[in-house]
């Protein structure tokens, strides 16, 4: 498996089911990034398909609940899509909110945003072992706030700033997927 440390990339043999974990991971990670920036422009810009790229991207918790259901059963990874939901409605109200030039409701979602993402790290550390809170803790962080920077980026007008947060948005996803397929792996020893 590949994996980043620093500014160097690991590598470590992977087996098939390894792989495929990973795989599946990334994809999901990736899928949450993309239809996240696709669903702020939209939302930004008032374009006509607000409803469908936002309806594609509630998708993504339900997505990720199947692949944990796999390793954690039914109870747990529909804890883990109601935390990731909530995480993208508030991600709407703050769009919404920085949209109409509402700094206070911003600052009261950007609280409750940042709740939200240390009970998904706490929750991913007590259900797996393998799983640090404080680096899910550093790596939602790192996530809320590069989408923050875009959201900023985009309202400014800033779009070389936007597709550069954007690559990072993606360097990142890449990351938690790895993070999170790593302690899969070790956790069940696959």
């Amino acid at each position: 498996m590949f994996r980043m440390t620093g500014n160097s990339l690991k590598y470590h043999a992977a087996n098939y089911g390894q792989m495929n974990l990973l795989n599946e991971l990334r994809k999901l990670w990736m899928e949450h990034i993309m239809w996240t920036r696709l669903s702020i422009v939209s939302a930004l810009a008032d374009l006509p398909d607000l409803d469908a790229t936002t309806k594609r991207l509630l998708r993504n918790p339900s997505d990720f609940a199947n692949v944990l259901e796999i390793f954690y059963g039914k109870q747990k990874a529909d804890v883990f899509r109601s935390l990731l939901e909530e995480h993208l409605k508030i991600a709407a109200s703050i769009v919404d909110s920085a949209k109409r030039g509402d700094s206070k409701a911003v600052e009261q979602y950007s609280r409750l945003w940042y709740s939200n993402a240390d009970k998904i790290a706490a929750f991913l550390a007590g259900i797996n072992p393998c799983w640090s809170e404080d680096e899910w803790k550093n790596l939602m962080h790192d996530h809320l706030r590069m989408l923050a920077d875009m959201i900023g980026a985009r309202l400014a007008g800033d779009f070389t700033k936007d597709v550069m947060i954007a690559d990072m948005l993606t360097a990142q996803a890449l990351s938690m997927a790895d993070v999170m397929a790593e302690g899969i792996i070790r956790q069940f020893d696959i």
